[in-house]
């Protein structure tokens, strides 16, 4: 009876994907413990956030998925009444204003609209989906421009960037006509300058020193230039695990977040980097491939969306790093150090198991 309990409660976890994110999830927490210098407390926390959504993963892999249908809405709202708050009463760290203090518990609530903006358009493009017209199209903008434009004000472009992203692949997806796609594609060219304008100095400069980082290699550029440095200098096999000498000397900055995977590349090398590359992989494919398998329109826009999430995110984070694109801010899933990122990176995958299990359940 006991054993048959057992199963019940897992029997929606996809073992595959589920042993693919264990194995990045102890890497993280390996290169944690370096990156920290043996933080106890630091490690302590992460082993936390990874129970917590953990225990969040298994919950929504059970979920009825004509749950998160009705409820899209709501959560769509409550995490914009969450980002209003931080602008009301959130903390302000390294420039921003991202955080709200829940006594034990930092909570960002820009990291949580990487989910709920997904459920809502989903549900949006699923109440339509016999007549999915322009006014679909610019409803969804709509839905999308309020919290991008609320997560910019903190400032944080690199999670606006990502979200962006995830909810323009859902519209994408939904049937966006190429004539519309062009004609945003030349007016979002016609609106740099503006957009340039818009941005905050230290914002422009670190694109600047982008194209050349050596322009301010004190500064702006500082970042950059140390963690390319960290990433080289690991070679093919790394320095070994604590004896990465950018980390442990303390140039390398944010070494426990943003630039953990500097942190990685200089200890475990060419060889290292290729793993990981190759777990981050396997874990985008199985998930496309259990979206190919669901049945209704909206499990597939919510999987797609998340899995693109999950992808641009991991591409950011090594992009920045390695100083092909200008540095953002983002955190890598599933190995930086963080509390809410890491929950929802693990409730993405929750979300994805449930439906990819209850695949016949959502009726049109």
């Amino acid at each position: 009876m006991n054993q048959f309990k057992l199963y019940s409660f897992f029997k929606n976890i996809d073992k595959i994907l589920m042993l693919l994110v264990v194995f990045l999830l102890l890497i993280g927490l390996i290169t944690l413990a370096s990156a920290s210098q043996q933080n106890i407390n630091l490690i302590g926390n992460q082993i936390l956030n990874i129970l917590i959504g953990m225990a969040l993963l298994i919950s929504l892999s059970h979920i009825d998925p004509k749950r998160l249908l009705f409820y899209a809405p709501y959560l769509y709202i409550v995490s914009l009444i969450l980002l209003l708050l931080v602008a009301f009463f959130g903390f302000q760290s390294h420039g921003a204003k991202r955080w709200i203090n829940l006594l034990f518990f930092n909570l960002q609530p820009s990291e949580i609209i990487k989910i709920t903006i997904p459920l809502m358009l989903a549900w949006l493009y699923h109440r339509f989906q016999n007549d999915i017209s322009y006014k679909a199209h610019m409803m969804a903008f709509f839905i999308l421009a309020i919290p991008c434009v609320m997560i910019l004000k903190q400032p944080d472009l690199g999670t606006a960037i990502l979200v962006l992203i995830s909810g323009s692949i859902i519209i994408i997806l939904a049937g966006l006509s190429l004539k519309i796609m062009l004609f945003g594609g030349f007016g979002f060219l016609l609106s740099l300058p503006y957009l340039w304008s818009m941005l905050h100095l230290y914002q422009q400069n670190r694109i600047l020193s982008l194209i050349d980082p050596t322009r301010d290699p004190l500064g702006t550029g500082y970042q950059s230039i140390q963690s390319m440095i960290a990433i080289g200098s690991g070679g093919f096999l790394g320095k070994g695990w604590s004896y990465g000498g950018q980390t442990q000397l303390n140039f390398l900055p944010e070494t426990s977040t943003d630039f953990i995977f500097s942190v990685y590349g200089e200890e475990f090398g060419f060889l290292g980097v290729f793993g990981i590359f190759i777990i981050y992989f396997f874990i985008i494919y199985r998930c496309f491939d259990m979206a190919k398998k669901m049945q209704n329109t909206f499990s597939r826009l919510i999987t797609a969306s998340l899995v693109i999430t999950l992808f641009v995110s991991t591409f950011v984070n090594i992009a920045m790093v390695s100083g092909i694109i200008p540095i953002v801010g983002a955190p890598l899933p599933f190995i930086s150090y963080g509390g809410t990122s890491m929950v929802v990176s693990l409730a993405m995958i929750g979300i994805i198991m449930s439906l990819h299990s209850h695949k016949s359940l959502i009726a049109n």
